[in-house]
């Protein structure tokens, strides 16, 4: 961003038009940040609750309060009694991730959690699975490309925003390229589609296997590459026997001559890549079904080469936990339910930490720190959420707005707007400089710090300024702060394709592997076989009976980010209320008309909503979007049936029934 201050308040906010990754363009969000930043209802300093009532106080006093807190617990339940959830504002902000990380490195609780629970690491499982990496999509070198549960207009990708996304789409198709769209809904990037596929949402498992029997049986996969870069494949060929086109058009809802022509277009078009996004984590079958679409573009030779699927660079940054200090004692809250994903990422799975929370006697967490996050109503069930809250002894938000979170809280600490904060971002390498100073509302740095510095842990956190900070985590990346100030444009690593096909991939084989070991030794199924979901038409008929309908929640939206943004008057008059996608077809069927309220039911809770009739949705299916407070869909959705190896919930493949609002 170029942004123009004066007198210590921001005037305009602009695109950077030499930046490596947005070119200048911004989304909606991005124009709007000026109107976050000066936003009323902003939190300003601390606040502690005090007999019910919200009272301000000041940092000292704040963090002396929770220090104390912290202290006492550890000295009475241990230090794994103190849980940590942090959101996706933490991702990209690796000072204040390298800051929180050491924290609890010091404290000793092994219980960090976060947004992850829920987002985007069944890719990462999957990738270490068959690849031992994270193959991403490298769409503007690919001549057909298939997108696949994902809306890039409506919330970007690894192309940048989703203007830019827009932008680079529209243009690859002026020139050419082919793309295929597999969304149950018809999203805006629909447009583009020479295909457009809906399958019945959470069998797009099932939907790749067919796709897979096609380019068999019809010799158009690339034998050349299976041979020399695959491992597997004559196990992979006897899984696909089971999935004659006939059942999987049963499961999916695909027709059989669409399947044949989805998979004829991406196999004789070269190279290829596919793009997947939330539409395919939130299942119970989320980690094998990523592991089927990796496979489909293993088995067309379009993994590792230029227009494919290919690899990050990955950076090394010095670690949160301090030299010649031993690790957090005990394992994650998860460890036992999902191995793997606790393993992958070392944290907790935040699911688990509430169910704990709840189901325990006496819970192992007393206290819970969150962090630029919002497990309500971020997380499933969240009427289990709520409940896990107002059991624990204490709680601490750090955020720039009370969120229904918060309000849960004993103590509310203010964090800076990102043009309030100096912090180091990746994808691409970058500084994020302040723009005007922030007052009461402190960097998540600057808190981590304080706060441990009252802890008694003031030796490891040594750094008077950002700067110095910066170089001690930069220093094994082999980058300094001074470099990165010259590069405002940022830096983008890319590892140049092809590396992994000559020196091999980090696997058992060194292969791309078809059969996965890796999944193999830890007792899963090391073939992407297909399983229905959870809760199903199919999977659990007799509950079907009394709930008839296809529930998908949380398709992405430009103007918000999950949670984020309500109370912003220039986004919210893009999108003032919401609603309830329905198609004619089954609106009819129910007895309801367009704008309507209704009532959405299901086994675990009810919401009130207005009804939106539109064809862009599968019969029989219906969606409610996430992060409205008010229409809350994760009153119903399911916490306890989850994908076995990542523990992602069923958000977008449950079941519900309606009925018009009396």
């Amino acid at each position: 961003m170029q942004v123009t201050v004066a007198d210590n308040r921001v005037l305009s906010v602009e695109g950077l038009k030499e930046h490596v990754k947005s070119q200048g363009d911004l989304c909606v969000k991005g124009r709007a940040a000026r109107d976050i930043l000066y936003a009323p209802d902003r939190l300003k300093s601390p606040l502690k609750k005090l007999n019910g009532t919200w009272t301000e106080t000041g940092w000292d006093d704040a963090l002396s309060l929770i220090a104390d807190n912290l202290q006492k617990l550890k000295a009475r339940h241990g230090a794994g009694s103190l849980a940590v959830y942090h959101g996706q504002t933490y991702l990209k902000n690796n000072i204040a991730m390298f800051s929180m990380k050491r924290f609890l490195s010091l404290f000793g609780t092994p219980n960090l959690c976060s947004a992850a629970s829920e987002c985007f690491i069944p890719q990462l499982l999957n990738g270490i699975a068959t690849f031992g990496g994270l193959a991403m999509p490298d769409i503007e070198r690919s001549r057909c490309t298939i997108i696949w549960g994902a809306n890039p207009f409506a919330s970007g990708s690894l192309l940048g925003c989703n203007t830019r996304s827009m932008r680079i789409l529209h243009t690859l198709k002026q020139q050419g390229v082919q793309f295929i769209v597999i969304d149950p809904r018809t999203p805006e990037v629909a447009r583009l589609a020479d295909i457009h596929l809906q399958p019945r949402p959470g069998t797009d498992g099932a939907l790749a296997l067919g796709m897979m029997r096609v380019m068999v049986d019809e010799n158009l996969y690339d034998k050349a590459y299976v041979e020399q870069h695959t491992s597997g494949f004559d196990q992979l060929a006897h899984l696909l026997t089971q999935y004659d086109l006939k059942t999987v058009e049963q499961i999916t809802g695909v027709l059989k001559s669409d399947i044949e022509r989805a998979a004829r277009l991406f196999a004789a078009t070269k190279p290829a890549s596919i793009m997947n996004g939330n539409g395919l984590e939130h299942h119970t079958n989320t980690v094998q079904t990523l592991r089927a679409l990796s496979i489909l573009l293993a088995i067309t030779g379009n993994i590792d080469v230029p227009g494919g699927n290919t690899f990050l660079t990955p950076l090394f940054f010095n670690p949160g936990q301090p030299e010649g200090m031993p690790a957090p004692e005990g394992s994650p809250i998860g460890t036992e339910e999902h191995p793997l994903f606790v393993s992958m990422i070392n944290q907790a799975q935040a699911l688990v930490v509430m169910e704990k929370i709840l189901e325990a006697s006496d819970s192992p967490v007393k206290a819970l720190i969150v962090a630029g996050g919002a497990p309500l109503p971020q997380l499933a069930n969240s009427a289990q959420v709520k409940a896990a809250l107002q059991k624990l002894d204490f709680i601490v938000v750090i955020d720039q707005f009370m969120t229904a979170t918060a309000q849960y809280a004993d103590i509310v600490l203010p964090a800076a707007f990102f043009l309030e904060r100096d912090e180091l971002s990746t994808m691409p390498l970058n500084l994020q400089n302040k723009a005007v100073e922030g007052g009461q509302c402190w960097p998540d740095w600057k808190i981590w710090w304080e706060l441990g510095k009252r802890m008694g842990y003031a030796q490891f956190f040594p750094w008077k300024t950002f700067a110095e900070a910066a170089d001690y985590l930069l220093q094994s990346a082999g980058y300094t702060y001074e470099e990165l100030k010259k590069h405002p444009e940022g830096i983008l690593q890319k590892e140049t394709p092809g590396k992994f096909l000559e020196q091999g991939f980090y696997t058992f084989s060194g292969k791309i592997e078809l059969y996965s070991q890796s999944l193999e030794s830890n007792g899963y199924d090391p073939l992407p076989v297909y399983r229905e979901p959870g809760e199903s038409i199919a999977a659990t008929p007799a509950l079907a009976a009394e709930y008839p309908l296809t529930l998908t929640t949380g398709a992405r939206v430009p103007m918000f980010l999950h949670s984020q943004h309500r109370t912003i008057e220039s986004l919210r008059k893009l999108w003032p209320e919401p609603y309830l996608e329905i198609h004619p077809e089954t609106a009819r069927s129910c007895g309801i008309g367009d704008g309507e309220l209704v009532v959405v039911e299901s086994p675990r809770g009810s919401l009130s909503i207005k009804a939106k009739l539109t064809s862009g949705i599968l019969p029989h299916v219906v969606h409610l979007p996430h992060g409205w407070v008010d229409a809350d869909c994760n009153l119903l959705t399911d916490h306890k049936q989850r994908d076995p190896i990542s523990g992602f919930p069923g958000l977008k493949s449950s079941l519900c029934r309606i009925k018009k609002a009396y």
